[in-house]
């Protein structure tokens, strides 16, 4: 049985969306994310088309730089997408 590969799974492809849209809503272009992370413009193309995964550093960095402890939008798809309930 083939399985299908994560950078395809539905959930994945959410919450890659959900970031790029995050971008545009906090008026960031893809260099200025891409400089914040250490990577090159290319790469956030690349993730934002589903055509290379983000890694859990990136992911964690960019968080980190969409400010997720004062962004309670972005801090809310993330719980949701890991399962984090408030508790």
């Amino acid at each position: 049985m083939k399985r299908q590969k994560t950078i395809h799974n539905e959930q994945y492809c959410k919450i890659v969306s959900e970031l790029r849209s995050e971008r545009k809503r906090l008026g960031l272009s893809q260099a200025e994310v891409a400089k914040a992370l250490g990577v090159s413009q290319s790469d956030i193309s690349k993730i934002e088309t589903l055509e290379r995964r983000i890694d859990i550093l990136e992911l964690k960095n960019l968080l980190h730089f969409f400010r997720i402890a004062k962004n309670a939008h972005i801090r809310r798809i993330i719980k949701s997408y890991f399962g984090l309930g408030d508790k």
